[in-house]
């Protein structure tokens, strides 16, 4: 992806986050904020770009997330605070599940903390747009992967063809399992082909799903990134799943997300360019 850089953090960043309970116990909510503030400075000095150019969307519970079936985007180019220099954009959310942005809004990044969910980021080869969505299972089981691609076509009039795509660490189907099949798996023509049964656990193939339903939007698979990383077996990056099982040290969110520089801006560090 030309002119396109793809944010992703790991635990040596901290938290992308301010939830308490990702910090030490006595942290208040001034520090929490401060401390985030400082990071996100210095990961976006990393990158080579201001770290309060962060636009990150509302994190949405499952049931709010029902509210929006086909889909619901932000064009920020269309957002008048992310040209202002003097505000902090983390501190302006959108009730969205896709972001979309347009070239020539440089510097802005938009992202998305997670810990086991991919984050899918696609963008048309043409045009240049990028459009970027958090796909937790449920938000698979709606076909959400396919909606970014449709958020493209209605932006840009983007072609199937055209639609490169970059899908971010997640949880691995040899780890990610349920004691019961999961109630949010209600889209059968997926899941029967991704949730196996096994010893009594129900394993969850997140990147299987994620294929399929490309497919079925017609992307070309060679147009599409996987990250190898498994979220709940890498030491370097946050887990909910590895969490609940006991490892406090994997508590946390890292940050998934893209942005336009100019190539004599780029900062390559432990990110990924997109080809």
């Amino acid at each position: 992806m030309e002119n396109t850089i793809i944010l992703q953090s790991n635990i040596k960043n901290g938290p992308i986050s301010t939830r308490k309970d990702f910090y030490p116990e006595g942290m208040s909510s001034d520090e929490i904020k401060k401390d985030l503030y400082e990071r996100r400075m210095k990961l976006g000095q990393e990158y080579g770009f201001d770290g309060r150019k962060m636009m990150i969307p509302v994190q949405k519970s499952l049931k709010e997330r029902c509210k929006y079936p086909d889909g619901k985007y932000v064009v920020l180019n269309d957002c008048p605070e992310v040209y202002r220099d003097d505000v902090d954009l983390w501190d302006y959310d959108y009730d969205t599940d896709i972001m979309v942005m347009k070239q020539g809004l440089d510097g802005v990044m938009m992202g998305y903390p997670s810990a086991d969910c991919p984050v899918i980021i696609m963008q048309d080869r043409k045009t240049k747009t990028l459009a970027f969505a958090h796909c937790s299972a449920d938000c698979i089981d709606r076909e959400l992967p396919m909606m970014i691609a449709d958020s493209l076509n209605q932006v840009s009039n983007t072609k199937d063809e055209d639609i490169l795509v970059y899908v971010g660490p997640m949880a691995s189907s040899k780890n990610y399992a349920y004691n019961n099949y999961p109630k949010w798996a209600t889209n059968d023509k997926i899941w029967k082909y991704c949730i196996k049964e096994k010893n009594g656990l129900f394993y969850i193939d997140l990147r299987r799903a994620i294929i399929m339903e490309l497919a079925l939007r017609n992307i070309q698979y060679g147009n599409v990134e996987i990250s190898n990383i498994d979220t709940i077996t890498d030491p370097a990056y946050y887990s909910n799943h590895a969490t609940y099982q006991g490892a406090v040290n994997k508590n946390g969110r890292i940050l998934v997300g893209a942005l336009f520089l100019n190539d004599k801006d780029m900062v390559k560090t432990y990110g990924v360019k997109f080809r």
